[in-house]
């Protein structure tokens, strides 16, 4: 990995970016208010400067910036096969600084409303559907050494990190 010097400016807020892949992939999680699919764990503003905003799977499409999109779950894959498979992937995705992607743990909030897995889960859509009612999406969790894939509702909320076109 290593970091750009390109960044990403979405409403007067700059993200940090990184090369995986030959890829430019956000290295910092969305955090732009939606009036409808964005969401802060339990409503605390706190949360939303460590960890950024959760998004519906409809929200996460919508924010896009023009340049960029939501990763596919093949990008996902692929990403992950360049960095050595799912172990050695969940180490790098990890690591923080300057030069990585610095997943954060940042929880979910599950289709019932339910906030989970703060410092425990770090979740991220993928822009590939399952069915009208279902996406993909990206997750790690602590101490579990894997980037898991599971298919969930669009309507839970889940980190976003977006890629260049």
């Amino acid at each position: 990995m290593r970091r750009d010097k390109m960044s990403l400016k979405i409403d007067d807020k700059i993200y940090k970016t990184v090369r995986l892949n030959n890829q430019i992939w956000m290295a910092e999680n969305l955090n732009v208010e939606l009036i409808d699919g964005s969401m802060i764990y339990n409503n605390d503003p706190s949360h939303s400067k460590r960890y950024g905003r959760l998004y519906t799977w409809d929200a996460a499409i919508r924010a896009c910036p023009d340049g960029w999109h939501l990763p596919s779950d093949k990008e996902w894959e692929e990403m992950i096969k360049s960095l050595g498979g799912e172990k050695a992937a969940y180490h790098e995705l990890l690591k923080e600084g300057d030069n990585s992607f610095n997943a954060l743990f940042a929880g979910y909030m599950a289709n019932d409303g339910i906030f989970m897995s703060i410092n425990k889960a770090a979740d991220f859509w993928t822009s590939t559907e399952a069915d009208n009612y279902n996406a993909w999406f990206r997750y790690l969790l602590f101490n579990k050494e894997k980037v898991f894939r599971l298919i969930d509702e669009k309507d839970c909320g889940f980190s976003v990190r977006y890629v260049k076109d």
